[in-house]
């Protein structure tokens, strides 16, 4: 608490704010009258609400001794024991503008926190005792149900800031994701490009060195830019031999004989699959063909010969595309 000097020279500083440049001053009948006039005003607008309200007067009033009289009614009297005004005198080390918001309060934060510590000390010396018992328990100033509000809305303001701050992380980690992919993309077309010039640049010291472009050398040793030379692979593929280019490919055909024997008496019984309506198409050579035209007499078994012959233009075609898949397979 402070003391009465103390009190008298906050009213003044706060009674300067409050004067105006040119402060007015009234006496007590017109303070009667404009009290009248604002409660007759305000009658006034409860009977008809359409009628705009009077403005308030912006004169203001400033009653030093007034304030001074009514202070010194309210202050304790001099001889109370300071037990029972508890007021404690803190001395100001610095002028404190008064128009800086922020340093008036941090003045009176160190203020009250000055004030305690002394009364703190003044009690401790005087062997009063300033501490809750252990066993006194307040009621709240607010309910249960209230605190349970205000809890829950600080739960969700806090998971309203984590999902932010988890949607910020994921555009951040997108964003660096991207950026890192773009920077790989880059660095492998870097590698690409520079193989290249340097295959480019050891073709070229090859044919300077007189190699012709055909011609197989042993020692392919021939330094590049970056100091590494050329190294013949000697990895060797299981199952593909050392002249196959085809990785193997050429060697899916052979296995078990059985197997083979079966598919192709399969194919001669059912065919190769394919289109089947291509069979009955004349072509050149069936429409000169005019061998079962032939009215001369028929010996032995006419079946048997026919199948004979459909059997042999069989084989003979099954003969010449497996040539021909062959030759696909050893070329590829």
């Amino acid at each position: 608490m402070l003391s009465v000097s103390t009190k008298r020279k906050t009213l003044k500083q706060l009674s300067l704010q409050v004067r105006s440049p040119k402060p007015v001053m009234f006496e007590e009948d017109g303070e009667e009258d404009r009290d009248e006039e604002a409660s007759e005003s305000e009658s006034g607008s409860e009977e008809d609400e359409d009628v705009k309200l009077t403005e308030p007067s912006k004169n203001s009033i400033y009653n030093r001794d007034g304030l001074l009289d009514k202070l010194g009614d309210i202050c304790w009297p001099e001889n109370a024991g300071w037990i029972h005004r508890l007021s404690i005198d803190v001395n100001q080390e610095q002028e404190v503008d008064v128009n800086d918001d922020l340093t008036r309060e941090a003045a009176f934060v160190m203020q009250a926190l000055e004030g305690t510590k002394e009364a703190f000390e003044k009690l401790k010396s005087m062997k009063i005792n300033c501490f809750r018992p252990p066993d006194y328990y307040a009621e709240m100033v607010k309910t249960d149900s209230h605190m349970e509000k205000v809890k829950g809305k600080l739960l969700s303001e806090k998971r309203k800031i984590e999902e932010a701050e988890e949607r910020r992380k994921a555009r951040e980690s997108k964003k660096l994701s991207k950026e890192i992919q773009a920077q790989k993309q880059k660095e492998r077309a870097k590698q690409k490009k520079e193989e290249i010039e340097s295959v480019k640049k050891w073709r070229k010291q090859r044919q300077q060195s007189g190699f012709a472009v055909g011609e197989k050398d042993a020692d392919m040793n021939l330094p590049f830019e970056d100091g590494k030379t050329f190294e013949r692979s000697n990895k060797k593929r299981p199952g593909v031999a050392p002249g196959d280019r085809s990785g193997g490919k050429a060697k899916r055909g052979v296995g078990n004989p059985n197997k083979q024997k079966k598919r192709e008496f399969r194919n001669s019984k059912f065919g190769s699959g394919g289109r089947k309506g291509l069979k009955k198409q004349n072509t050149a050579e069936t429409t000169d063909d005019i061998r079962s035209f032939n009215g001369g007499k028929v010996t032995g078994n006419k079946k048997r010969k026919r199948f004979a012959l459909r059997f042999q233009f069989f084989w003979e075609g099954l003969v010449v595309a497996y040539r021909a898949l062959l030759l696909i397979l050893i070329y590829m």
